[in-house]
């Protein structure tokens, strides 16, 4: 007998059993970049056991796993955030200096504690909205991040599989500009200021031992001068890749980036100002870029905000212009791209959304829809070093699968419209009779 689900509470589909199977309406293949009709997709445990054609279902499998009817949807892998802050927040306001307020905010008066709630209100929202993996690159307080990666994972709150950094290694400074000597180290409560190779190592070896699952290392400080040298960065990657862990830097001019580069660093966090020379020497390394644009809505809303009564259209539109031009350029270079938002900024959109507003502004720049979703599921899961286990429908892999309005394959916006979630082979969100 073939049950369909009428109620897609985790607790009670639990107790009725933790074997589905998914119809779907139109699969994407993220390993090809194609859109398949009547797929059955066959979950056991945490699991995905196969993937097939309707027809090809034998009668025991139709009498031992639960029907989730979602034919009338696209289903596709969950969406993965390379580069996202979940425990920090800039409230933009009229003109608002960045450097003299906001991130001193955070650590002067609101502290771990508050973030931690803040960012497990996040981790919430973004698991609702498909997103579930995410890549947590710092600016979380002391290792703040590590510990909401921890209670997602021990089950103690709902939210995406977390990669998480702990404080990024950073030269003098780091990014808290206007810093007089006297109270330099009130960046040390956000970052992990090292200062030669010997120091960089012993770092990488702390953010180890706190349970960090991706190095993040600040090539440059803007919009302070200082910046990482070659040699640290060196051996940075070499300590981390020593424990298996990937290394991504935060790197947004030429020099910058071109050093993280030559370093041997597995990923470039923005990458705004990157030559051609570069970008082919990353392809033919195969670091990956996470480019954090934003798109159009974003840009607008920022602006809204940031300067009330100004008309900034045409800056904004001028700004978006120029990253798409280097995100085409990448890609023409063959360097492989993740998708990554980096929404910490407060632009009046519900909780999830701006991360998924950034796949809507690679598509703005030029993107065809099935490479775009491609950044956000197989490439983000290299990125994040779990290739093979998310980011594609595919036997074996971990049951991470999200359902959407079925025009995806032509329309890039119905990624807002999430109606399935399913993480670790636990459904998170289709209360509605299906």
């Amino acid at each position: 007998m073939l049950f369909t689900v009428l109620c897609c509470i985790p607790a009670l589909l639990s107790a009725q059993s933790n074997k589905y199977l998914i119809k779907a309406g139109k699969t994407f293949d993220s390993g090809n970049g194609t859109f398949i009709k009547g797929q059955i997709i066959l979950v056991s445990g945490n699991k995905i056991v196969d993937v097939k054609k309707e027809q090809e279902l034998t009668e025991k499998e139709k009498a031992d796993y639960v029907l989730i009817d979602l034919s009338a949807y696209t289903v596709l892998p969950g969406l993965i955030d390379a580069h996202t802050h979940l425990l920090f927040r800039e409230e933009l306001k009229p003109n608002m200096d960045y450097s003299a307020q906001s991130l001193l905010k955070t650590l002067a008066m609101e502290g771990d504690a508050y973030r931690a709630i803040y960012g497990t209100v996040r981790a919430k929202a973004y698991l609702q909205e498909g997103i579930t993996a995410v890549q947590d690159l710092g600016n979380s307080g002391q290792f703040a991040d590590i510990a909401l990666m921890n209670a997602i994972d021990n089950g103690l709150v709902p939210g995406p599989r977390m990669r998480s950094s702990g404080p990024g290694l950073a030269s003098e400074g780091g990014q808290l500009p206007g810093l007089i000597y006297k109270h330099r180290h009130l960046a040390d409560d956000e970052y992990r200021i090292v200062n030669g190779r010997d120091d960089i190592i012993k770092a990488v070896r702390e953010n180890v031992n706190q349970g960090a699952t991706v190095i993040k290392i600040f090539a440059d400080n803007v919009p302070n001068r200082t910046s990482l040298s070659i040699l640290e960065m060196e051996s940075a990657v070499k300590e981390a890749h020593r424990y298996g862990l990937r290394v991504t830097a935060h790197a947004t001019d030429a020099e910058s980036i071109h050093n993280a580069v030559l370093a041997g660093v597995d990923g470039i966090e923005h990458g705004y100002n990157v030559q051609d020379s570069t970008l082919k020497l990353m392809a033919k390394r195969g670091v990956i870029l996470v480019p954090t644009d934003g798109d159009s809505v974003v840009m607008a809303n920022y602006a809204r905000i940031a300067y009330p009564g100004e008309d900034s259209s045409a800056d904004m539109a001028s700004y978006l212009k120029r990253l798409a031009k280097r995100l085409n350029r990448a890609i023409k270079m063959g360097v492989t791209i993740a998708a990554g938002s980096d929404d910490y900024i407060e632009v009046n959109l519900p909780y999830g959304l701006p991360s998924k507003h950034t796949l809507i502004g690679y598509h703005e720049a030029g993107v065809p829809v099935p490479d775009v979703l491609k950044f956000a599921t197989i490439n983000a899961a290299k990125q994040l070093n779990w290739e093979k286990r998310i980011g594609i429908i595919k036997k074996g892999y971990l049951a991470d699968i999200i359902a959407v309005d079925i025009n995806l394959e032509n329309d890039i916006n119905s990624i807002l419209k999430v109606h399935f979630v399913m993480k670790d082979g636990v459904i998170y969100k289709g209360g509605k009779p299906i």
